[in-house]
């Protein structure tokens, strides 16, 4: 920046020579620019006295060597990313966006979406102001630049490892849901509603950009309400379990919900009380889904007992993982729920040898599967030689190491395949059963065996001088 201005201010009157090809700007646009800095444009050499030469990276045979012409002159010589950085500096966003606005130059437009000096702040707002027409974002091929840019510069920070990869729809829909500000969002709701196909079997996949989004935490509320006035049942149900909506935006959804919208209101987090206790009224799945996947509060717990649920529904409680506030309540309501809940990893090891002692081997098969049981215990079950106790053991990753070992020598399969699954099981196993393709399968969820893989990797990497 500081060599760009140096240069202007010691050859005012001077003339910059642009070599090569200048998409960004017109020949106008840098004549008024150079003019207001006190300079003069060209794009042909006339004799002319030079003050700096700007080279683009597509330059002809004689430019070229007509390059090296003046910078054997002592003419000062810069790259055109670099001019434009100094362009961007001095452009008044807010008066270009008016500019903009009332000529509608959507040429002038697509010219500045595609200089990457703007801030993402710049840009947003620029790209917003684009007329899409009646074509989607890759059927015409000023839409399909325009989409370019947008995709250049929001995807993947650390650029392409397959340069097709801009042209896929895979790729504006990771956009979508991995964008981490609202402001990305909202210029994607202007973009005509691309479609990403999925086959049938995917119908409560998301399937296309507003679908996508309305599955964004971080979308902001105005942007909900967007998507609300669609009266769309899928957009709906995809916004129902996003945890960012705010009550009055639930109970907008909940107003006109299908079964659908009412199963993905019950996974959502942030679900109001009222709208539970609605919930709790609901058709069986809806209850069941509410049970096992809501936070349970000692309010809500009130609820689902005033409900008079069927003890059929009410066991799910058992496998809910938010239910730390009631558990001492939900222990020894009843043997059905004791047996869900000897399961359930949020209680303690002094609350699941409470169970054993109340219930003895009648809930071994749940309790033998509970990382949080007490070793000891393990070991009392293992004495025991039942092969499906034996089965959970393996998996269990607070076995004691030389019950682990003594199941990894014996090899039986199925046996193996819970020890492929546990990552306290020595590695020498692990490589033993990559050997056999279903238990290597299984090992792609163990951590010990993955951690491993990877470190492999990462030393042929290092290793690797070619």
């Amino acid at each position: 920046m500081k060599k760009i201005a140096d240069i202007i201010q010691k050859n005012q009157g001077g003339t910059v020579l642009f070599l090569g090809r200048v998409t960004n700007f017109t020949p106008e646009e840098l004549t008024n620019f150079l003019e207001s800095q006190g300079l003069k444009y060209a794009n042909k050499y006339i004799g002319q006295e030079i003050a700096m030469t700007v080279l683009s990276t597509m330059l002809t045979p004689l430019e070229d060597d007509f390059s090296y012409t003046l910078y054997d002159a002592n003419v000062p010589e810069i790259r055109l990313e670099e001019f434009e950085v100094y362009y961007t500096k001095h452009i008044k966003p807010n008066t270009l966006m008016m500019s903009l606005k009332l000529s509608n130059d959507q040429e002038r437009l697509k010219r500045q979406l595609k200089n990457e000096s703007f801030s993402d702040d710049v840009y947003l707002k620029l790209f917003k102001m684009y007329d899409w027409g009646s074509e989607g974002v890759y059927e015409n091929d000023e839409n399909r630049d325009v989409t370019i840019t947008f995709v250049n510069r929001f995807y993947r920070p650390d650029g392409f490892r397959d340069p097709a990869m801009v042209y896929s729809p895979i790729t504006l829909s990771n956009i979508a849901r991995d964008a981490k500000t609202s402001d990305i969002i909202d210029a994607m709701l202007t973009m005509p509603n691309h479609e990403i196909k999925q086959s049938r079997k995917e119908d409560l996949r998301p399937k296309n950009l507003r679908e996508i989004l309305a599955l964004n935490p971080n979308i902001a509320h105005e942007n909900i309400r967007y998507l609300l006035s669609f009266n769309d049942a899928r957009i709906n149900s995809f916004l129902a379990c996003n945890d960012a909506i705010r009550v009055d935006a639930q109970e907008l959804i909940f107003a006109k919900s299908d079964a659908v919208t009412k199963l993905m209101l019950t996974q959502n987090n942030s679900l109001d009380d009222m709208l539970f206790n609605e919930l709790l009224k609901s058709e069986d799945e809806i209850v069941r889904s509410l049970l096992t996947f809501q936070k349970i509060t000692d309010s809500r717990l009130k609820a689902i007992s005033d409900a008079n649920l069927d003890e059929e529904v009410l066991v799910l409680l058992g496998e809910n993982q938010q239910i730390e506030e009631v558990l001492e309540k939900l222990i020894g309501l009843n043997p059905r729920l004791d047996q869900r809940l000897s399961a359930n990893r949020l209680l303690s090891r002094e609350q699941l040898t409470t169970l054993y002692q109340k219930y003895g081997d009648e809930f071994i098969l749940e309790l033998s599967s509970n990382p949080q049981l007490d070793p000891k215990l393990l070991e009392e079950f293992y004495a025991k030689g039942n092969e499906d106790v034996i089965v959970n053991i393996a998996k269990n990753p607070s076995t004691p190491q030389p019950i682990l070992d003594e199941l990894g020598e014996k090899n039986i399969h199925n046996f193996n395949r819970g020890l492929a699954l546990n990552p306290s099981t020595k590695l020498i196993y692990l490589e033993q059963f990559a050997l056999d393709s279903e238990l290597i399968m299984l090992m792609t969820k163990n951590e010990t065996y993955l951690a491993s893989v990877n470190s492999a990797h990462m030393g042929m990497r290092n290793d690797d001088r070619y």
